[in-house]
């Protein structure tokens, strides 16, 4: 069984329609980082003060097969809304921690899959 983390970067705006999207694809729980951009760019000001936008990082550990279906179905929110957010999955080689009840539930909805 692989398993990614699957990070999502997006306004903080955005965060709670893209954790519902996620959630709704399968993933359950994630770690939610806060932080803000910087751009080599030309930067946004509002009289005189400059406004870089906070940002959400959102971070999910999943088995590697429901990592792309809820990559996805972020994708398709995004192209919907047109929501400032990039995603993308990092391969885990080692693990440790995850709940033994998560392990069993994939270990036997693989086994489902392979039964069909």
């Amino acid at each position: 069984m692989k398993f990614v983390a699957l990070v999502v970067i997006t306004s903080a705006q955005y965060e709670d329609r893209l954790k519902d999207v996620a959630k709704e694809a399968g993933a359950n729980g994630g770690t939610i980082l806060q932080g803000r951009g910087s751009s080599l760019g030309e930067k946004k000001s509002f009289f005189a003060l400059t406004f870089e936008g906070n940002q959400s990082v959102i971070i999910y550990i999943l088995e590697e097969k429901l990592s792309r279906a809820v990559l996805k179905s972020i994708n398709a929110e995004v192209e919907k809304t047109q929501a400032e957010c990039m995603a993308f999955t990092v391969a885990i080689s080692h693990i440790v921690g995850l709940d033994r009840e998560l392990i069993k539930k994939f270990e036997e909805s693989i086994k489902q899959e392979d039964n069909l």
